[in-house]
């Protein structure tokens, strides 16, 4: 095997299988030379990544995209970049690449390691996320939030080019409002060099670790009113959640309202959007009203002071989304120190929502 490639395997993993860098099927990595460029195929998991796991592409038919002129109708254009993605493909033909490859190809470094580690989108979902981020990472270059695809690579594409205007170089470290970062070296020694740098700033700003047992219950409760509205043609997985970091949300209305709303892309692909709170298990007209106001039954239900109740097709889907609603938490409660926790907007999810791109992951994602 390529040495390159064999490098860019074990830094995958190593990331994909640390939680605090890597949860679900997200984040992506590449490796590039002259000619080819290597990244992970949608829907794969780092974790067990292998070389089938990538997506190799032509490098000259990937700079065409940032050349040229696309719909101005939002599914039409990202249906023409994904069709030009496809396009580009020299092997496997029968796997996407990741929708971020030509953000990956304009970034001027070998290894690029995508991620969205919890400390990271504390600052980044935080309400101070660009003044903090110019504070403590002056030489990183921020984006503000943007709807992902075309749009975004088309601002990061331009933003670097002007970075690389004013310092000679392109940035080896690039911050995405709520979403996470990108990591860029033309070694992965480098590369983990970077993120332990930027996990050590981050880690002198948080004024408080979580205060809180990593136990969770899995707890045998009367989930009849809920399971009515949710699943009433009993087809789902319904199950009751709690520990000390739920609680620490769910013992009031005002403090679940942080955390109510998605704050990142993959909140929304594995756990919808909107988390309704209930006074009790026994309030189902909250979740009838939910239900009619967005026109799908919630992922994860807030019920006060008692805990979370998750409602999925599998045991495997019940898993992923406690693990994305907990880290989701957990970003909540580090935000505090960059001034609060900052959700997506209305507009921002319903773009997700409605991308063929993330409806394509979350199906990949229950395989």
């Amino acid at each position: 095997m390529n040495p390159s490639l064999n490098d860019l395997i074990e830094i995958s993993q190593q990331y994909g299988k640390n939680p605090l860098y890597v949860i679900a099927g997200g984040g992506n990595t590449s490796y590039k030379d002259e000619e080819k460029l290597w990244i992970k195929a949608s829907g794969t998991s780092l974790a067990v990544i292998e070389e089938d796991g990538f997506v190799c592409l032509s490098r000259s038919k990937l700079k065409t995209i940032a050349e040229k002129s696309y719909s101005t109708d939002s599914s039409k254009r990202e249906e023409e970049v994904k069709n030009d993605l496809h396009a580009a493909i020299l092997f496997p033909v029968d796997k996407r690449p990741s929708v971020e490859t030509s953000m990956h190809e304009v970034i001027d470094y070998a290894y690029v390691v995508h991620t969205h580690p919890t400390l990271v989108n504390a600052l980044m979902c935080s309400v101070n996320a660009k003044e903090k981020c110019a504070e403590l990472f002056p030489d990183a270059l921020f984006i503000e939030y943007t709807d992902p695809g075309y749009v975004l690579f088309k601002k990061v594409y331009n933003r670097i080019n002007d970075y690389k205007a004013e310092k000679g170089e392109s940035p080896k470290v690039i911050f995405l409002e709520n979403h996470g970062i990108f990591v860029a070296a033309n070694n992965v020694d480098e590369v983990n060099t970077i993120y332990d740098n930027v996990n050590e700033v981050l880690l002198a700003q948080i004024e408080e670790e979580l205060p809180f047992s990593n136990a969770l219950e899995v707890m045998d409760f009367d989930l009849n009113a809920i399971k009515s509205v949710v699943d009433p043609a009993s087809q789902m997985i319904v199950k009751f959640f709690s520990s000390d970091l739920i609680q620490y949300f769910v013992n009031d209305e005002q403090m679940f309202q942080k955390v109510a709303a998605a704050y990142t892309p993959d909140n929304i692909v594995y756990a919808k959007a909107y988390y309704p709170f209930l006074q009790s298990e026994e309030n189902a007209d909250v979740l009838k009203e939910f239900i009619a106001q967005k026109g799908y039954a919630p992922k994860v239900i807030a019920i006060k002071g008692k805990g979370i109740v998750i409602a999925e097709e599998s045991e495997k889907s019940v898993a992923t989304v406690l693990e994305v609603f907990t880290d989701m938490l957990k970003i909540g409660f580090y935000a505090s120190g960059f001034g609060g926790p900052k959700s997506m907007t209305a507009e921002q999810i319903a773009f997700i929502d409605n991308w063929e791109v993330e409806n394509y992951r979350r199906k990949m994602a229950k395989k």
